[in-house]
């Protein structure tokens, strides 16, 4: 995926040299409706859903987020396919000038991509298991069938796709090897990353990990072998002919695999808008009332973003120590943070986007 060579050389200069965060990545919620019924989600049990940017307002969020010096436009949910003005989205972010990844569970991929092919740049669809289970694990009949159609036509598209896998504790590396596969076959990517639970006393946390106490003892990882193992073995594909199928950079890898703990930097590279337009950050479990910066309705994008409660967060998540202690490692948070602390990861990093 090439990125918008301004803003993404704006944003590696400030970060890594002036030491001035300026975020890469917008990570837009745009709807929070959801077609299934994953176990470690609570979208779908919500009751009522906030109300959603109109189009007008998305527009001008998404001339604040370039401005401000963003190059790369993450549409998420819920399920964002639900959302009908979705193409009109994609191409006024095409025209400003974004990247564009769409997040995806896939069912209904097969239906609307002829859509907006034109103004999609990649598109990551959740996979699980390579089989029924996926179905039973998602709350979705036939949904792994209808992926996989939506990868090949994306693919046919000449649009960049990855398969993600959260790993559970109802996974084997079988299962792993077998999605691996399939993804080479497909010829998209494939990234893996284990599941994360929220503990109940982070209130503010994101809806995606809430779990009663039966979904929990089904889905935990109670033995991280499994997931040395998992690495160990993309570690291997890595260096044997799948380089360009795993997505995970090597430094992600071998942090999960060591159960180590990070430096966090969910509010550097990145920013989350919700989909009635409250400003967060990246952080399931929504730590230092990190989860309500403000709201690009009611103020101006840049000011919430080097505002005082916002410089506050950065020195704070510096002293998180969820990973080690719970398995906080989700994707989008960990591989952004790791350029920040480490070279080598910085380098793998550049590796994988160009």
């Amino acid at each position: 995926m090439k990125y918008p060579v301004k803003n993404f050389l704006r944003c590696v200069i400030n970060n890594f040299v002036l030491r001035r965060p300026l975020p890469l990545l917008l990570s837009f919620e745009i709807t929070q409706r959801c077609n299934a019924k994953c176990y470690f989600c609570g979208y779908w049990k919500l009751e009522e859903f906030t109300p959603e940017l109109s189009l007008d307002e998305i527009k001008k969020l998404l001339d604040s987020a370039y401005d401000l010096g963003c190059a790369i436009f993450v549409v998420t949910g819920g399920e964002s396919l639900l959302r009908k003005d979705l193409p009109s989205v994609l191409k006024y972010a095409k025209e400003t000038g974004f990247s564009t990844l769409l997040l995806t569970n896939g069912y209904l991929l097969p239906q609307r991509i002829h859509e907006f092919y034109e103004d999609l740049d990649a598109v990551s669809v959740s996979i699980d298991f390579p089989d029924v289970r996926h179905d039973k694990n998602r709350g979705l009949d036939g949904l792994l069938e209808k992926a996989i159609v939506g990868i090949k036509q994306a693919r046919d598209y000449g649009i960049i796709a990855n398969m993600n896998c959260v790993v559970t504790g109802q996974h084997s590396l079988d299962d792993v090897k077998e999605l691996l596969f399939l993804a080479r076959q497909l010829d998209c990517g494939f990234s893996v990353a284990p599941l994360f639970i929220r503990p109940a006393k982070f209130t503010n946390g994101a809806i995606l990990g809430t779990l009663s106490k039966k979904e929990e003892d089904l889905m935990k990882l109670n033995d991280w072998n499994l997931m040395k193992s998992v690495i160990d073995m993309l570690l291997f594909y890595r260096k044997n002919g799948f380089r360009k199928t795993i997505q995970n950079t090597n430094s992600y890898l071998r942090l999960v695999k060591d159960r180590a703990d990070f430096t966090c930097y969910p509010l550097n590279l990145q920013l989350a808008v919700a989909s009635n337009g409250t400003v967060a950050t990246v952080c399931a479990a929504g730590l230092y009332e990190s989860h309500n910066l403000g709201n690009v309705l009611k103020q101006d994008l840049r000011d919430i973003w080097f505002s005082e409660k916002a410089e506050t967060l950065r020195r704070k998540f510096k002293e998180c120590t969820l990973a080690k202690s719970m398995g906080c490692y989700l994707l989008c948070v960990a591989e952004l943070s790791l350029p920040f602390h480490k070279p080598a990861a910085l380098l793998d990093y550049v590796k994988k986007i160009t």
